[in-house]
């Protein structure tokens, strides 16, 4: 592994170079611009799975929670905007509502050709101020970043706009996502046949309209979220297993120790271990 790292007021500049690597489910409370220089490998956002490739970007929000697994050797530019970067809170939630629905359906960027073409020599250009730390170098490196996220939210826009589907669907979807979130801890408000009643349409349809919008299944999807809310609590609580379970609604201990090796193929404890590591 060969990194740098540039450390500022209210940005920082992180780049890596992996040969074979996976780094476990994480989130930032901060914005992170990814910019893939080579390599491919897998990245799993907010529970879907994308292959990356060389120059895809991606910009991910405090809500966004992700992993990679390196299939050829990576090299990895993060560009990260702490809550200071931007000027108030009402672009910062304009900013995070606006990718966090992108994330969820599309992952890496899209953009006019024109302006990828643009936002990689940008990338390029601040990372050879990053190196250099010549005069007045970090007022052109935000300034910089500042031109490439109004880009970035440009063409993010007008993707949306374009998109077939109709503003209904879209809601729908986060509806839903938001209806997984809160009942997370009530397997029975789970079932398909439940979600179903709840959505006014039949059990075939909701499996069905899930896969076609986020490409996961509706199952696949509640376990990794459920997995998200299990790192989450053994990170940031003293909670025990057994309380985690109960929290999450596992019958018994049996059953979600069950979970986490076939999630993880590791036991609650040796993923615990792993989050300390990561």
């Amino acid at each position: 592994m060969e990194k740098t790292f540039f450390i500022y007021k209210d940005f920082e500049i992180y780049s890596v170079e992996e040969l074979t690597w996976k780094k476990e489910v994480h989130r930032h409370n901060f914005f992170e611009l990814l910019y893939i220089e080579y390599g491919t490998g897998n990245h799993i956002l907010n529970s879907i799975h994308h292959q990356y490739k060389e120059r895809d970007i991606y910009l991910l929000t405090p809500r966004d929670y992700h992993s990679f697994k390196t299939l050829e050797p990576t090299k990895f530019h993060c560009l990260r905007f702490l809550p200071n970067f931007f000027s108030n809170k009402k672009e910062i939630e304009e900013i995070e509502k606006l990718f966090y629905y992108h994330n969820q359906t599309h992952g890496n960027l899209v953009f006019l050709e024109e302006d990828k073409t643009f936002c990689e020599m940008v990338i390029v250009k601040i990372l050879e101020e990053v190196a250099q730390q010549k005069l007045k170098s970090e007022v052109i490196i935000k300034s910089l970043m500042m031109s490439l996220i109004q880009i970035i939210r440009r063409d993010a826009n007008m993707h949306e706009s374009n998109l077939h589907a109709s503003s209904s669907e879209i809601l729908k979807i986060d509806t839903i996502l938001n209806y997984i979130r809160f009942n997370i801890a009530n397997p029975h408000l789970l079932k398909k046949k439940e979600m179903a009643d709840h959505f006014n349409v039949s059990v075939n349809y909701i499996g069905e309209y899930f896969k076609t919008h986020l490409n996961i299944t509706l199952r696949d999807y509640i376990e990794q979220t459920k997995l998200k809310v299990v790192s989450e609590k053994l990170s940031r609580s003293t909670l025990t297993f057994s309380e985690i379970s109960n929290d999450l609604g596992f019958i018994d201990s049996s059953h979600f120790n069950k979970f986490m090796m076939r999630s993880t193929g590791m036991s609650p404890s040796e993923f615990k271990k792993s989050l300390s590591l990561s």
